[in-house]
């Protein structure tokens, strides 16, 4: 059995975060004239912050058959205030949920910035008891975490910590 395809709206992360100037479901709509398998969502898309949505995005992926497999996440696990890496927790185990409810299996988690006032180790440790407390809750609702080794997210100031 081939690979299956699912892809992500990197050319319109603005115009589907930001600005509010695509809709989830114009994107969707587009993309399923592709000959793709499935839609990647991004976690700080505007439609997806009212959970009440996320039936409706579910259902219009499945009608146009596709699956939503794989959320893209970007909590900051390495920022060093205590208090704001277990807020990202929190927002982590919330796109968990997320993921699960559009039907996805994986959830695609990045560590968190390269900040210049953190070192390397420190932040690497950071990450990686944010992931390992994450982990529990995403295997409750099906989930697999995923780590990207990946430059940066668009709305972040720092590459990822892993970078060099």
């Amino acid at each position: 059995m081939p690979p299956k395809l699912a892809v992500f709206p990197k050319a319109y992360m603005d115009a589907l975060c930001i600005d509010g100037s695509m809709s989830l479901e114009q994107w969707s709509l587009l993309a399923a004239k592709l000959p793709i398998d499935g839609l990647e969502f991004y976690s700080g898309m505007r439609y997806l912050r009212d959970d009440s949505n996320w039936p409706t995005f579910r259902r219009l992926a499945a009608v146009n058959g596709l699956s939503i497999p794989m959320m893209f996440c970007s909590p900051d696990f390495t920022h060093p205030d205590p208090d704001f890496r277990a807020d990202q927790i929190e927002k982590e185990k919330g796109w968990i949920r997320m993921t699960a409810a559009l039907g996805g299996q994986y959830c695609r988690v990045l560590s968190g910035q390269r900040r210049p006032e953190v070192d390397r180790s420190d932040g690497i440790r950071y990450a990686a008891d944010a992931i390992t407390a994450c982990i529990p809750f995403a295997k409750d609702h099906g989930v697999t975490l995923v780590i990207e080794n990946h430059y940066k997210d668009n709305y972040c100031t720092y590459p990822e910590i892993e970078q060099h």
